[in-house]
């Protein structure tokens, strides 16, 4: 399959808005009234020394990592045409996008936020973008090798 760069944008356009539904949904959880006090700005010691809820941080931590990898992916696939796309950028994008949710969370039933979810996301573009470089770094170095 040919990976041209509006395949590329339309993909980056429709994992974007994967991640933002992943994130609202259901929308019956919105009440419309603040949950400050439920924010988990970080792990409390007593949340890392029980087992339960480390294995809990963890697994919340790779499926969000993991839900913004491609994100970061498929934005530096943009590359692809010879255009270096910027690190800061996506880190922006990411970030804003990961705190809109965040804070949407605020004010749903049944949803939690966490500043420990803002980072995984953050990240999880970040290396997702990594990837991508690494991708394009190597079909820019095949370009011309002829094929067996």
């Amino acid at each position: 399959m040919l990976v041209t760069p509006s395949l590329v944008k339309r993909l980056w356009y429709a994992w974007s808005i994967l991640i933002l539904l992943v994130g609202i949904l259901p929308l019956h959880n919105f009440v419309g009234h603040a949950h400050w006090q439920y924010i988990r700005w970080v792990p409390t010691p007593d949340q890392l020394n029980s087992p339960a809820i480390l294995l809990d941080l963890g697994i919340d931590a790779v499926a969000n990592i993991l839900l913004f990898l491609p994100f970061g992916l498929l934005y530096s696939l943009r590359g692809l045409d010879g255009r270096a796309p910027s690190p800061v950028h996506l880190v922006l994008m990411a970030f804003a996008l990961s705190f809109s949710i965040e804070y949407y969370q605020v004010y749903c039933h049944n949803r939690s936020t966490s500043l420990l979810d803002l980072l995984d996301n953050v990240l999880g573009a970040y290396l997702g973008m990594k990837a991508g470089e690494a991708y394009v770094r190597g079909s820019r170095a095949g370009v011309g090798e002829p094929v067996a």
